[in-house]
């Protein structure tokens, strides 16, 4: 293979590779990225940990087409950090990657692995696609992902999406605090609403590489696949029951307050310097003030107060402020709605749209936090 290619070009379309590869893989090949030059003048560039795949496709200049997998870190660092300009890679069926620059004054080797073993991603049929508003559906995930943990597995270990006629739905959760978001669309879903969970690993993924415009979406029987521009983006489904998590999500309130964002978030980050296990902080609604309090014994306490309009009964509530603090960080209204029923209920927390929040005026988001044990 000899092709010559745009360095930033080339560099920022292999940095939304990194996140694929695995830091401690079973195969060394899965730690590789696959290279192919066409004569049409295209290189391919595909990575897999098999269980989700990226594949993405560049014009280049090929004066020899070939394919070769080599170390996608090591190739990313260092294309990164070559001279502004033209590159050229050279890779002579020895499985040596020779790099140079423009001017020859950057002069490279790496050792690569025969392509023939790499992994096959599989194929999406987009002949009847969804087509998804990547700027809504980024913004649906920018709110989502950040409750699943990295640790966990199986059904909690990925989102629910949702596409029905018209709407597309998503749901995270923890067991602790769920996350729901829906926006609607000119969806067009035959019979019964189509269920996947989707792994927090691929969300974050479809985060790096959708902006502007639309998302195409099609799955087949194991996998989800996401295609966007020149990218396609794989995903194995998950095979478990998600939770029921419209059981959690309460169906009335009793009392509702409005709350600046800012404001909330700027105390929940000063009476949070004390690190403890729980990271619990105790909230008291009433006498149009917002109170929180905090006491941990071996290094002090705190206690913050705000003005609300709350006229109603006291109520007294502990909540993990980290909960509460990655809520706000995730959302760009000025102001936040809290719907209570009562010191032993879930609380409800929704951002009110504004003039700074043009994504939130058209997906509805909703954040569910149960209550700590005082």
């Amino acid at each position: 293979m000899n092709i010559i290619v745009d360095k930033s070009n080339f560099a920022n379309e292999l940095r939304l590779f990194q996140g694929i590869f695995e830091k401690k893989s079973l195969k060394d090949i899965l730690e590789n990225i696959k290279l192919t030059a066409s004569e049409e003048g295209t290189l391919e560039l595909v990575a897999t940990d098999l269980e989700i795949g990226l594949l993405s496709t560049i014009p280049v200049t090929v004066n020899e087409p070939g394919t070769f997998t080599v170390n996608g870190r090591d190739l990313y660092e260092l294309i990164s950090r070559m001279p502004e300009g033209l590159v050229e890679i050279n890779e002579n069926n020895d499985l040596q990657i020779f790099i140079t620059n423009e001017k020859k004054t950057s002069k490279y080797k790496l050792l690569g692995l025969q392509s023939s073993d790499y992994p096959l991603l599989p194929e999406g049929d987009f002949s009847a696609s969804i087509t998804i508003s990547a700027k809504n559906f980024n913004s649906i995930i920018n709110k989502s992902y950040y409750i699943i943990s990295p640790e966990m597995k199986f059904s909690l270990g990925g989102a629910l999406m949702t596409i029905s006629t018209n709407k597309l739905e998503i749901a995270a959760t923890d067991s602790h605090r769920l996350a729901y978001l829906d926006y609607e669309s000119e969806f067009e879903v035959q019979d019964e609403p189509l269920s996947f969970i989707v792994s927090r690993k691929t969300l974050l993924e479809l985060l790096k590489i959708c902006e502007e415009g639309e998302i195409q979406f099609t799955f087949d029987k194991n996998n989800l696949f996401f295609k966007y521009k020149n990218r396609i983006l794989s995903s194995r489904i998950i095979d478990q029951k998600f939770p029921n998590y419209k059981a959690v999500i309460p169906d009335r309130s009793e009392f509702e307050t409005i709350v600046s964002k800012e404001e909330l978030l700027q105390m929940l980050r000063r009476i949070l310097i004390f690190k403890t296990r729980n990271n619990g902080v105790v909230f008291q609604f009433g006498d149009n003030k917002l109170i929180l309090e905090r006491t941990t014994p071996e290094k002090g306490e705190g206690h913050d107060e705000l003005d609300i309009e709350f006229n109603a009964a006291p109520i007294r509530v502990a909540f993990n402020g980290n909960f509460i603090m990655d809520f706000l960080s995730h959302i760009e209204s000025e102001n936040i709605q809290i719907n209570i029923i009562d010191e032993d209920s879930s609380f409800v927390f929704k951002p009110l749209s504004g003039p700074e929040a043009d994504s939130e005026e058209e997906v509805n988001f909703i954040y569910v936090v149960m209550p700590l044990n005082i």
